[in-house]
């Protein structure tokens, strides 16, 4: 009799392990899609696009603790240099569901080709980890708030820049 209440116990601990994992992929998943249209929307320089995923209120508070809302965030992808969206990604590295909000975990990883100090062709990588709000409003998640956490600036394969809040 103990054995069945012990199995039991461990089954619905495995079946509800393998409901949360398969929630948080899904969730992993919805907010991967949407991050790859906001991306598409910067790299285009579609402010209408890009401005369409974001929540009224919007706020993205950069590495150094300067405030942005949308139109200070429109300001910043009008002055993108080019190549950088063009060779850039967004990963999901954690997602999590709460009601009508969610919590995100990402990272932004670009690379480009520009003059170095020299005149010379270098390299340059960046990696911003960030962590995000997103609130769903009617049927659609929106991007309320963006805080960046890591900042790495790579030239020519070698770490130039790093700060971490």
């Amino acid at each position: 009799m103990r054995m069945n209440f012990w199995l039991g116990g461990a089954v619905a601990v495995a079946i509800a392990s393998a409901t949360a994992a398969a929630a948080q992929d899904d969730a992993k998943a919805l907010f991967q899609a949407r991050y790859d249209t906001f991306r598409s929307a910067m790299a285009a320089k579609d402010a209408a696009a890009a401005g369409a995923v974001l929540a009224p209120g919007y706020s993205m508070t950069d590495i150094r603790g300067e405030t942005r809302d949308a139109s200070g965030l429109q300001a910043m992808m009008a002055q993108m240099p080019p190549g950088l969206s063009e060779n850039s990604k967004t990963t999901v590295l954690e997602a999590t569901v709460t009601g009508d909000s969610a919590t995100v975990k990402q990272e932004l990883a670009a690379a480009m080709k520009r003059p170095g100090p020299d005149g010379n062709e270098m390299n340059l990588e960046l990696s911003v980890v960030s962590n995000d709000t997103w609130v769903k409003i009617g049927d659609a998640w929106l991007l309320k708030t963006s805080v960046q956490k890591d900042l790495v600036v790579k030239r020519d394969g070698e770490v130039f820049f790093k700060q971490s809040n």
